[in-house]
């Protein structure tokens, strides 16, 4: 069986190699171009990687021409030899707009430009809009640079980007490129696809290239699912060479909340978040890490931490991480040079550091007849001393404890619990794009989609489901719930209202857009007197883009002690008589660990209550 090959997406990856993580202070070459002076994952963990993926709709004007200065992404990126460049169009990036925003010509003069290995073509996921015409336009568009590249004297293989809404779609068109001449095929569109999805599809794939016969290259794009990569091993027999690009291992450093340290021996550690700085806890961390202080005394100097935070949750991972010690048993680069500060959850320097660390051991792995991919997390049960109740908790346990009517607004998720595939195919019948910002094709909509309809609690999944287990366990308690939702196709709407699945978001639109969508929605009027209703406690959670939304109604609410806000800091800004609880929350972990701790306040009030009943 040939070796699969392992591409890491380029996402400008890099730390400061001069970094002084004492002072948290970067060095000033840094500071003048992280491009020349900063280091990428090959430069401090060697060769783990076979090759980079580089997406033309990231690159910056800037990043281009350092790009053309250094002859191109090899140069620039100091690659090794043995590595392959890939180069894509990115098709993620403008996956709302109804075409591509390039031509054929300007794609294949980028990648000899960027001086790519291999080059995807010109592509469009059909997982949003017209479906059908996005497929033609990625087939078109790949049999046209076929032409144009034959015709030319370019320095780099083509490969035909290979897009689909079902599994018989993907292979009756990389039949279709085949017969106009392709030997090398990108299979695109992956990113939202579930494992059974792509088991299947990688079957289907294995019997043609496998009756084909001379197919030299098949490569994953976007591949987020490690359970998967052992099936794309076993085509690796019918194929030249199989490769994926994935950056799951190196992010998961930074976007999980728990096991972002990966180990050889399959489990994934937690890296210690320190959310505020405390020289004299990093010192008795470092004074542990060189051996010179017993756990007892760096549990102790942690734990006080923790309480003082609010984050004794962790308590039992940190305990496990430094009983454990894994970075001093691991052989990476990072891990020799760094020491404990790989296993410290605090800023770019730190957080890469330990995402290149896990591409090191995800590479290891890789090479091993049996891939782990699924790492289990150590914890150890530990005693806070009584230490967890934080003044906020209890302020916060009191105003729940207190409410009788409870109001919660969120926002609405692209996560929607209905097959999106059988969704496709019953708009496709109809020649209908999938639903977005046009609401006034709803009754249209309803009609051709009545089989998918569920109320907006029910429809939203991925981080919705916190909010609304919130809910329930606040329901149990005997608090009577309104749940409300800021969806950008409906405005704002309750649980039960019943709505179709759609592809709309306010992430990524600037604020006066977002503002001018609220007016012509009137989220922020039906909010106002939803507000004005008489809640004994009102709890908001939302991102950056939704609390532009109802910036009004903020406003209002930091004024009010029986509010509970878990904002972005952008979004509370800075304001005077601040009465409500308001608790910073930028990133979305720390948003869902945030309303997690509610909930966890929740029921510990339950259990007291039950306690009560019980003597």
């Amino acid at each position: 069986m040939r070796r699969l090959k392992f591409i890491l997406p380029d996402w400008d990856d890099i730390v400061d190699s001069g970094y002084d993580f004492i002072s948290e202070k970067p060095s000033e070459g840094f500071k003048r171009d992280k491009y020349v002076n900063g280091a990428r994952l090959w430069e401090l963990v060697g060769n783990v990687i076979d090759g980079v993926l580089v997406s033309i709709s990231v690159i910056t004007k800037t990043k281009l021409n350092g790009i053309r200065s250094a002859g191109g992404v090899r140069g620039f990126m100091r690659l090794p030899s043995s590595m392959q460049v890939i180069g894509d169009c990115g098709a993620w990036q403008y996956r709302y707009m109804d075409v591509p925003p390039y031509t054929i010509s300007e794609v294949l003069q980028y990648y000899e430009a960027l001086g790519v290995d291999y080059g995807v073509t010109l592509d469009h996921i059909p997982l949003f809009g017209d479906s059908q015409r996005r497929i033609e336009i990625t087939i078109n568009n790949a049999i046209k640079m076929l032409e144009a590249w034959r015709g030319g004297n370019y320095g780099f293989r083509l490969m035909a980007s290979v897009q689909g809404l079902t599994i018989d779609d993907y292979v009756n068109n990389l039949e279709r490129l085949y017969k106009v001449g392709y030997r090398h095929f990108a299979i695109g569109g992956l990113a939202r696809r579930d494992t059974k999805f792509i088991d299947e599809l990688v079957t289907r794939i294995r019997e043609v290239v496998s009756k084909l016969g001379d197919v030299e290259k098949v490569h994953f794009l976007g591949i987020t699912r490690l359970s998967v990569i052992p099936k794309l091993r076993k085509l690796s027999n019918y194929v030249g060479e199989v490769s994926f690009d994935s950056s799951t291992v190196l992010r998961i450093a930074w976007t999980r909340e728990l096991g972002n340290y990966l180990t050889t021996d399959g489990k994934a550690y937690t890296a210690i978040r320190i959310v505020e700085r405390d020289d004299e806890l990093m010192r008795k961390l470092r004074l542990y890490d060189e051996g010179r202080i017993t756990y007892d005394e760096v549990m102790s100097a942690l734990r006080s931490y923790v309480a003082r935070i609010g984050h004794t949750h962790y308590l039992p991972y940190y305990a496990a991480l430094l009983r454990d010690m894994p970075w001093k048993k691991c052989d990476c680069g990072v891990c020799r040079s760094i020491g404990i500060d790989v296993v410290i959850f605090r800023g770019n320097n730190r957080n890469r550091r330990r995402g290149f660390h896990n591409v090191y051991v995800f590479s290891k792995l890789l090479n091993r007849d049996e891939l782990i991919t699924k790492f289990t997390i150590p914890k150890l049960e530990v005693s806070t001393n009584g230490e967890g109740a934080t003044a906020l908790s209890s302020d916060l346990a009191v105003k729940l404890r207190g409410a009788r009517r409870v109001l919660i607004i969120t926002n609405c998720t692209s996560s929607k619990t209905v097959n999106i595939n059988e969704v496709q195919k019953a708009l496709m019948k109809h020649s209908l794009r999938m639903p977005s910002f046009d609401i006034e094709l709803e009754d249209r909509y309803r009609e051709v989609l009545r089989g998918f309809i569920k109320p907006a609690g029910e429809m939203y999944g991925g981080s919705f489901r916190a909010i609304k287990n919130l809910a329930d366990e606040l329901r149990r308690l005997g608090k009577v719930v309104d749940l409300y939702i800021i969806s950008a196709r409906y405005g704002l709407i309750r649980e039960d209202y019943p709505i179709i699945p759609y592809e709309a978001s306010l992430k990524g639109r600037d604020k006066e857009w977002i503002r001018n969508w609220s007016r012509r929605m009137g989220v922020e009027d039906k909010l106002m007197r939803v507000v004005g209703n008489g809640y004994d406690l009102v709890i908001v959670a939302l991102p950056r883009e939704y609390a532009h939304a109802i910036e009004g109604v903020l406003n209002r609410l930091v004024h009010e002690e029986n509010a509970v806000l878990i904002l972005p800091k952008s979004a509370v800004g800075k304001v005077n008589g601040v009465r409500a609880a308001i608790i910073i929350a930028g990133s979305l972990s720390a948003r869902l660990r945030k309303i997690r701790e509610l909930r966890e306040i929740v029921e510990s009030l339950a259990k007291s209550t039950l306690d009560q009943w019980l003597v």
